[in-house]
């Protein structure tokens, strides 16, 4: 397999996110809400962390890069947008009712989503060969 711009995306997304994940148990491993460098943790976001880094890791190694890109790209996309409408979609303090949340968590979440997007749906993976003039 070649190392195309979706592959990369996808082993650079996963290794950030199992370190995140893993880190985050470290500040809060409960549903009381923690810090992780800005970012605010609890134990549903960790876990939700970890298997968004091992699912792409696993679609690294198994030729999914593309599409794990445009599917992670829109569903964190999507929360990022859903972080933007509180008290809307906050229950109990957590965005929709199940994990702590703030600006910093938001702001990421749509750049990442918005970066999948494009490699995902805009990069092409294919490598093309030039065309030499006969001598």
């Amino acid at each position: 397999m070649d190392w195309t711009a979706n592959r990369i995306l996808a082993l650079v997304l996963g290794i950030v996110f199992v370190l995140i994940g893993i880190a985050g148990f470290f500040v809060s491993s409960s549903m009381t809400v923690g810090n992780l460098m800005g970012f605010d943790v609890d134990i549903v976001h960790n876990l939700v962390h970890l298997l968004t880094g091992i699912v792409a890791l696993i679609a690294v190694f198994t030729g999914w890069s593309r599409l794990f890109n445009r599917i992670f790209g829109i569903i964190y996309f999507l929360i990022g947008l859903a972080g933007l409408f509180y008290p809307g979609l906050y229950f109990n303090g957590m965005l929709m009712g199940m994990m702590h949340v703030n600006a910093v968590d938001t702001g990421f979440h749509l750049i990442a989503g918005a970066i999948a997007i494009v490699v995902g749906y805009f990069v092409h993976d294919y490598t093309t060969t030039r065309a030499t003039p006969e001598a």
